[in-house]
């Protein structure tokens, strides 16, 4: 499993490219919350509020669910953090894969 951590600009935008990834079956679930980030951005700093989107995968469906992210996202460089878990229940893996076939 991989998780995919990735920022949007507001909930409305992390439930479309959730919505999307479920549909297409690259994602077997997302998990989302609104948060604050700070960061710098062509020389200025930025504080603004963000909606922080999870989204499971595997690693066979990761670049093809990067490709979604990245046509649907509004920003002009988004954020797409690809995280390994240690480790991951049998359960919840075998549930994952299943929804992605």
């Amino acid at each position: 499993m991989i998780l995919l951590y990735v920022p949007c600009s507001s909930e409305k935008e992390a439930l479309k490219i959730a919505s999307a990834a479920l549909n297409a079956r690259l994602a077997a679930c997302a998990n989302y919350w609104n948060g604050k980030s700070a960061f710098n951005w062509k020389n200025k700093q930025v504080n603004t509020k963000e909606c922080f989107l999870l989204l499971k995968t595997t690693p066979r469906k990761r670049l093809a669910l990067e490709r979604l992210i990245k046509q649907m996202h509004s920003y002009e460089l988004p954020a797409i953090i690809g995280i390994k878990p240690y480790a991951v229940n049998k359960e919840f893996a075998f549930w994952a894969n299943k929804q992605l076939k």
